[in-house]
């Protein structure tokens, strides 16, 4: 039996919007089957990433610290909201590039690993299923 909804992922920052913001992106894009991703950043960051509030924790299935200070200020977890926390740090300077990019292929190959989890459990419930 395929799962009723796709899981909801809360990718929070608290050091820079890049880190969330990719995060949504790839799984988004890559794991649009299983899944559905927003990017939230802590009072305080600049850019354009949505600020961490009440209606996006309760949206979330699963929250997901990408760093230190963003793992530091996670909120209280409510029934059913799981934790992880996957730290990309240090974060390089803003005017390192070749470091940037190293970063994205990082937090491409964790989400890619996220998806490869839902792709076993699907799998997992199909094979229940034809019991």
């Amino acid at each position: 039996m395929a799962y009723k909804r796709k899981a909801r992922i809360l990718f929070l920052g608290g050091l820079h919007p890049v880190p969330p913001n990719l995060a949504a992106h790839y799984a988004n894009r890559l794991g649009a089957e299983w899944m559905e991703a927003r990017a939230t950043v802590l009072p305080g960051v600049a850019g354009d990433v949505p600020v961490l509030g009440e209606a996006a924790v309760e949206w979330a299935d699963l929250l997901v610290t990408l760093d230190a200070v963003a793992n530091a200020a996670c909120p209280p977890l409510r029934p059913g909201l799981q934790h992880r926390h996957y730290p990309f740090e240090p974060l390089p300077s803003g005017t390192d590039k070749p470091a940037w990019t190293t970063l994205a292929g990082r937090i491409r190959e964790r989400v890619e690993g996220m998806i490869g989890g839902m792709r076993l459990m699907q799998q997992a419930a199909l094979d229940d299923d034809g019991l």
